[in-house]
């Protein structure tokens, strides 16, 4: 009996896989099934009980949207709840915040229809390079708050997506790009020119962008619609940094481009040194420092090693705007 997967949130931390098998019936949504039926569980208050289902034949494999609220697409393509859609191998299913990569068993006709793509829409492909200030925002001690709650992760799960909502309203108010939520995390972008004055309003955006999200969290973390855990407090870990960057999508990927490169690498560590000692704390590379030092107050916290980095980077800790 042929078998393949799918992978959940793939290439992220949180990925994972679901493997399927011929004859078998996928149904996905929010709430558990009962016993005997295979689910995969999204504990998302945008994904319904009962979202939609994926069904594994010798024919090939499909998904169904189940008359939910908020919509599945396949490939950035909307599907009418009740019609059936074919998936084909490394297609992309988003239901709300998810996204699932279709792995179907391969046959010799799908390899056929593969060559044939990949020499027409999978080599469709939009890279683009510029320079661009990068902040990551990380929930502090987001996985001590998970095993706390492991009985209702949706409780956790909901609460978390609230408050990024809130965040991400934030951040577009501030000329930003949402670039992804993950989990317990969130990254945006502002995008500049290469040159120092082209780079210096997004720093700066960046920066100030920072600081009203450190006060909307703080707002927040006392209102018990979004945050209802009284002795859990609520912080957010904040880092920016500035740098090229590579932009775009590859094959039928049509949601918000990628950001990769050095600087996306950077960020990432840069708000892991980020102590229990000063949770919601804002810190900065030293090009964003450079760009935005005549608008904003920052105080310099030392030269730090960084892996992947071959000289040290200069770190502060971001105070306020000066206006």
């Amino acid at each position: 009996m042929s078998s393949g997967n799918i992978k959940v949130n793939p290439d992220t931390p949180d990925e994972y896989s679901v493997e399927l098998s011929e004859g078998e019936v996928l149904h996905i949504g929010r709430r558990p099934a009962p016993g005997g039926v295979k689910k995969l569980i999204l504990p998302y208050p945008e994904v319904s009980g009962q979202h939609a289902e994926i069904r594994c034949s010798a024919d090939g494999w499909t998904i169904m949207d189940r008359n939910s609220t908020n919509g599945t697409s396949v490939n950035g393509k909307g599907c009418k709840s009740g019609e059936e859609y074919p998936l084909r191998h490394g297609d992309q299913v988003q239901i709300a915040q998810y996204k699932l990569q279709i792995f179907p068993p391969q046959t010799d006709f799908d390899l056929d229809d593969l060559e044939e793509e990949d020499s027409q829409d999978r080599t469709q492909y939009s890279i683009k390079f510029m320079n661009a200030t990068i902040l990551v925002g990380d929930i502090k001690k987001f996985t001590g708050l998970m095993e706390k709650y492991a009985s209702s992760p949706e409780v956790v799960m909901g609460a978390a997506q609230r408050i990024f909502d809130s965040l991400n309203d934030e951040i577009n108010k501030n000329f930003g790009q949402l670039e992804k939520i993950a989990g317990d995390a969130i990254m945006a972008y502002w995008a500049g020119d290469s040159s120092s004055e082209g780079a210096r309003l997004p720093a700066f955006q960046a920066c100030h962008t920072a600081l009203r999200l450190r006060e909307v969290t703080t707002r927040l973390a006392q209102d018990r619609r979004f945050w209802p855990f009284e002795d859990y407090p609520l912080n957010l870990d904040i880092a920016l940094a500035t740098g090229p960057v590579a932009s775009g999508s590859l094959g039928h990927s049509s949601g918000n481009p990628s950001v990769l490169g050095d600087t996306a690498n950077l960020v990432f560590r840069l708000e892991k040194l980020i102590g229990d000692d000063r949770p919601g704390d804002i810190i900065v590379d030293g090009n964003t420092f450079s760009l935005s030092n005549d608008r904003c107050n920052f105080e310099y916290m030392g030269s730090y090693s960084i892996k992947g980095k071959s000289k040290a980077v200069e770190v502060y800790r971001l105070l306020s705007t000066r206006n």
